[in-house]
């Protein structure tokens, strides 16, 4: 091995990275799953980079960085939407970019709805229909409470047409302004809710791919006109205050699609804003999915390669890769997190940052 090769070469530790947590060193203290995590960063393969997902995002949450989170997929259903609020709770994400179903499809269980298991291998979906189901892969709700979550929205449309008196406002703003509305229905436990008393930005750039576009269907009053190129526009002022030569900004992206690669497009735009030749990447970005970016998809894109090309992603940054169920991923990471920080912990940067972006927003 030459000297170069050897460079990039970390050693392992001496010690076994994993193995049981046995008493004596470990046993009853409960910092299990954060051990674990460290030790698995010195490990191989998806495990190393599990732990290396670990470690990234407590220099993340240890810095004065924005840190970001893109939100694919229907995780709300999978019941992870806690796990969200409790990112946003705690300062460990400023800014949330979503798809409309993780945005909104929380409700079902904060409105009492009841999710049931299925063998997604055996199951007969044309007797789904029948008996009244619709299907998550390997969970199924009934159809008549997702129809009525979905006509509860109309409410929202409806109140927002009588209190607002702009012609139009921002994406940004309206789940800012859904959020209130679900706050004041007693479901504030809900994303949108959450996102809205820490003043946390939600972009949802195709809000009605979801239960939303039937709300507004629905309802007997529209307006305002909701502009989402507002919302880009919103998102650059934001991102350029953070981006280098300012603390920087980082992002988690759970899947890719849509939320990721509105996160990482503003990077190309601060730069043409700019005028610059260097780039302004983020510093750092975990993205935990199972897709496989060989197939062309640039929200399956690495990090840790393809987006460098694009000057999304620091070439020197903190870039990990984890190809891994998100299901199983964020738990463990958030468990980690615990752990590590306590239960009454508050990111430090947080409420500086929280005063900046409502700022922003309001301005």
């Amino acid at each position: 091995m030459n000297d170069k090769a050897a460079e990039k070469v970390q050693a392992r530790s001496p010690r076994s990275p994993i193995g049981l947590v046995a008493g004596g060193e470990d046993g009853d203290r409960g910092h299990t799953v954060s051990r674990l995590l460290g030790r698995m960063r010195h490990s191989a393969f998806q495990g190393r980079k599990l732990g290396e997902a670990f470690e990234v995002w407590q220099r993340m949450i240890d810095g004065d960085g924005l840190i970001c989170l893109g939100l694919a997929g229907s995780l709300a259903s999978a019941g992870l939407a806690p796990l969200v609020t409790w990112l946003v709770e705690r300062g460990y994400v400023d800014l949330i970019a979503s798809t409309s179903a993780n945005a909104s499809e929380d409700l079902l269980e904060a409105r009492g709805a009841r999710f049931f298991q299925v063998d997604p291998e055996h199951v007969d979906d044309a007797e789904l229909w029948r008996q009244g189901f619709y299907r998550f892969y390997d969970h199924v709700v009934g159809a008549t409470d997702y129809d009525a979550m979905e006509d509860f929205t109309r409410g929202f449309f409806e109140a927002l047409a009588i209190r607002s008196t702009a012609p139009a406002l921002p994406g940004v703003r309206f789940m800012h302004e859904f959020g209130r509305w679900l706050d004041g229905q007693g479901l504030g436990a809900t994303i949108a809710a959450t996102c809205f008393r820490h003043r946390v930005p939600l972009f949802v750039p195709a809000a009605p791919d979801g239960p939303l576009a039937e709300g507004y269907r629905t309802a007997r009053a529209k307006g305002p006109v909701v502009d989402f190129f507002a919302d880009y526009e919103i998102a650059l002022r934001i991102m350029a205050r953070y981006m280098p030569p300012g603390p920087g900004t980082s992002a988690v992206f759970l899947g890719g699609g849509v939320p990721k690669d509105f996160l990482q497009i503003t990077a190309t735009s601060v730069k043409a804003i700019r005028g610059d030749d260097a780039p302004s990447p983020h510093l750092a970005a975990i993205q935990i999915t199972t897709d496989n970016n060989v197939f062309g998809g640039l929200g399956g894109a690495s990090v840790a390669s393809e987006c460098i090309s694009w000057g999304k992603e620091a070439q020197d940054g903190l870039n990990v890769m984890l190809f891994a169920d998100v299901t199983i991923a964020l738990p463990l990471l958030c468990q980690g997190l615990l752990e590590r920080y306590g239960a009454g912990h508050t990111r430090r940067a947080r409420a500086a940052i929280e005063t900046d972006l409502a700022a922003v927003l309001d301005g």
